[in-house]
């Protein structure tokens, strides 16, 4: 979808402390070779992030201290003009950058379909978005949504339109009619993902329209969603040590149809199910403990555990900083027990991972192999019910709501008792609580 040529300054036209700049790899572009790759700039798929920089050393500092400012323009006169002006504020503000309030050049508004799009995944992406408004998104979800626009073009390209030259403003319902067709006929999306598809597109139309003033009807506004089978599988406690009994590392090795072959035993990966299902957590979030997470009560007994609210604190775009909201995660009698076992009493108040602290891989990686390995071991259980790790938090907010019943949103830090019930609650077993019920 990028069709941008590489910034390049020819020899003629350059003007000292103005250089081309990568907003992908965060590296100035030197010789037409990238950065990163050190191959050839003709090679870079990420052309559309490049830009302007200008660099201007503070008078009396040998160079030590600068002053640094980019333009999205992509023309070097402008941006020639625009590095003077810049210059000149500095100067009028004796280089004194916290009273400059300088604003880059207005971003340009492309009408092909394609280069909006492209110019969406860099707002994703937090290309050239204020400091105050950056929000962190998962690379999966990025990669989600270009996913989403590679096959709405291959739904045009399906009627023989060229994606390539129509624009923006010539989506109209049939362009939506087109895509839902292909959608159900071609691709045979189910519903959940036809949902996800289609409120990607009313997003990106939206982001358009209210971000970069698009004068646009957003024809995806209206598009009948269809319903959903919510799967709220939960793992009962037969189920769960049958798991447990077949983590052996003679059974860890899976082959793959391309030959290639993977290990998902790992010690810890016991341990690692038992916090899945004793907190209800995600499982980012229970592969994040450290032991200085445990927060004791006034007598030095362990209480609860305080973890981040990844989910919620990215899609605000605080995670990582003061204002995250955080989860307080009940230490029960089978969590206390559980953490004794991960040496608990030995490594308390240090820095140290719960699971897996003397492993020296990432903790991306160790989060993709327990659910990968959780998926792996259950096909050797012979249970005719498919689980995967997922589930298990589905497991404990069942419980949650069995035992505490509208008051469980308060421990599990969900928005209200309808979220829970709608996508998590298993309905079956809170039925079967009622079995001893009398109305008299």
């Amino acid at each position: 979808m990028n069709k941008q040529k590489p910034l390049i300054i020819d020899k003629r036209d350059k003007v000292k402390g103005l250089f081309t700049y990568c907003s992908k790899c965060q590296r100035l572009i030197d010789n037409r070779v990238c950065g990163v790759t050190k191959k050839r700039l003709s090679t870079c798929k990420d052309t559309d992030k490049h830009m302007f920089k200008a660099i201007v050393s503070i008078p009396g500092t040998d160079g030590a201290k600068r002053k640094t400012k980019t333009f999205r323009t992509r023309d070097i006169q402008e941006a020639t003009r625009l590095k003077h002006e810049f210059v000149n504020e500095l100067k009028e503000a004796n280089y004194q950058s916290t009273t400059v309030l300088t604003t880059d050049v207005e971003m340009p508004k492309p009408t092909l379909l394609i280069e909006c799009m492209a110019m969406y995944i860099g707002y994703l992406n937090n290309d050239g978005v204020a400091a105050h408004k950056v929000k962190v998104r998962t690379i999966s979800h990025i990669k989600d949504v270009e996913r989403f626009f590679r096959n709405f073009c291959l739904s045009l390209k399906e009627s023989n339109i060229d994606h390539t030259l129509i624009t923006v403003y010539q989506l109209n319902e049939k362009a939506v009619a087109l895509l839902h067709n292909y959608i159900v006929d071609v691709l045979n999306y189910k519903n959940k993902t036809y949902n996800k598809f289609m409120g990607a597109m009313r997003q990106f139309i939206n982001w358009l329209i209210v971000k970069r003033d698009y004068q646009l009807k957003n024809h995806f506004v209206g598009v009948t969603r269809r319903s959903e089978v919510i799967d709220k599988t939960i793992v009962s406690k037969s189920e769960f040590k049958k798991l447990l009994s077949v983590l052996d590392p003679k059974k860890g090795m899976k082959e793959y149809s391309t030959g290639e072959r993977k290990n998902f035993y790992r010690s810890w990966l016991g341990k690692a199910f038992r916090l899945a299902l004793e907190t209800g957590l995600r499982r980012e979030e229970f592969m994040s403990i450290r032991y200085n997470d445990i927060v004791l009560n006034e007598k030095g007994i362990p209480t609860f555990i305080k973890i981040e609210n990844f989910k919620v604190n990215r899609k605000n775009g605080v995670s990582g900083t003061e204002n995250a909201t955080m989860k307080h995660i009940p230490i029960t009698k089978g969590l206390r027990t559980l953490l004794n076992e991960l040496d608990y009493k030995t490594c308390k108040g240090s820095d140290d991972y719960i699971i897996a602290k003397e492993e020296k891989t990432t903790l991306k990686t160790r989060i993709d192999v327990v659910s990968k390995a959780f998926t792996h071991y259950w096909q050797f259980t012979a249970l005719e019910k498919k689980a995967q790790l997922k589930h298990l938090r589905k497991t404990y907010l069942t419980a949650l709501v069995q035992q505490f019943g509208e008051k469980a949103n308060l421990i599990s830090s969900h928005s209200g008792i309808d979220v829970l019930k709608k996508h998590y609650v298993n309905d079956q077993e809170l039925i079967k609580a009622t079995n001893d019920f009398s109305v008299f």
